[in-house]
């Protein structure tokens, strides 16, 4: 009894930290090389009820496979967790329930998100979703079959798989993680601090890291940028009038940008900026 408490107590974790990686979009920013992809935040477009046709989108390429990875494993790995514990807590569970269940929880994820303005409903994440806790389900159930002490080891595989990925998420909200790929707490509003002299400035929006990648190319659709990292070969980024421009003192323009600044890039699955942050201290203000 005890176990199932803990394990239950566990569930309402992990369903709290899907709900504000799934719903609200409060996803942790990912570093690929000289570029930083941006899952979260508020998302628009038309809604897709047509089965397939998100996930074959994906898989042929359109946005690159390792995008398509993200999206696609992204949501299968995150519903995996929910499958191994829900038959540790409700042990009547069977297969006609787990359907249920899993066809139920992605479709109530993708219309909270479209009732609230915050996302896209995508039938194929329901599939995603669903498929990933089946998967799960399926997987406790099997080893469990084997023999009592694979039991055991199922079920502190399923704890500890839930408990690594909360830890994850909740360690990226504050530092960097270094793994094939580099986590970082979502932008936040600029700090402020004292220069030496006294008087307030602006905290660099690349926080010293000299930024992703350097400008060699702009126009009003586009800029081309070099990485830092070992001659970086260029990447074109898209802009759209949604894309925001900051340097430390706040918003500016696509004018303000010059060949040779460094400059850190936020985009999206289609490598369009949502961010550019322009690196460097602002000039000191005068304190009041």
């Amino acid at each position: 009894m005890t176990k199932r408490i803990l394990v239950g107590l566990l569930l309402l974790v992990y369903i709290f930290i899907l709900c504000k990686i799934l719903v609200f979009k409060e996803v942790p920013i990912v570093r690929m090389g000289h570029l930083m992809l941006n899952f979260g935040g508020t998302q628009t477009g038309p809604a897709n009820f047509i089965p397939l046709k998100s996930i074959l989108y994906y898989l042929l390429g359109k946005n690159g496979f390792f995008i398509a990875a993200l999206n696609i494993g992204g949501n299968i790995i995150l519903f995996i967790p929910l499958g191994f514990l829900l038959p540790i807590i409700f042990t009547s569970l069977n297969w006609r329930k787990i359907i249920g269940i899993a066809f139920a929880s992605g479709l109530l994820v993708e219309s909270i998100q479209a009732i609230l303005e915050i996302g896209i409903f995508d039938i194929d994440d329901v599939i995603l979703n669903g498929f990933g806790l089946m998967l799960g389900y399926g997987c406790f159930i099997l080893f469990s079959n084997f023999s009592l002490h694979t039991k055991k080891l199922i079920t502190l595989f399923s704890i500890g798989l839930s408990i690594g990925i909360i830890l994850i998420y909740i360690i990226a909200q504050y530092e960097h993680i270094e793994l094939p790929l580099r986590l970082e707490p979502s932008l936040k509003k600029e700090a402020f601090k004292l220069n030496e002299e006294g008087s307030m400035q602006c905290c660099d929006p690349c926080k010293g890291t000299g930024g992703t990648g350097k400008i060699i190319a702009i126009n009003t659709a586009s800029i081309t940028i070099q990485g830092r990292r070992n001659n970086g070969s260029p990447h074109i980024i898209k802009l759209t009038n949604a894309t925001i421009i900051k340097n430390a003192t706040g918003v500016i323009s696509l004018a303000s940008l010059k060949m040779g600044d460094n400059i850190t890039v936020v985009i999206d699955e289609s490598e369009t900026a949502s961010l550019i942050l322009l690196c460097g201290l602002s000039k000191p203000m005068v304190k009041h």
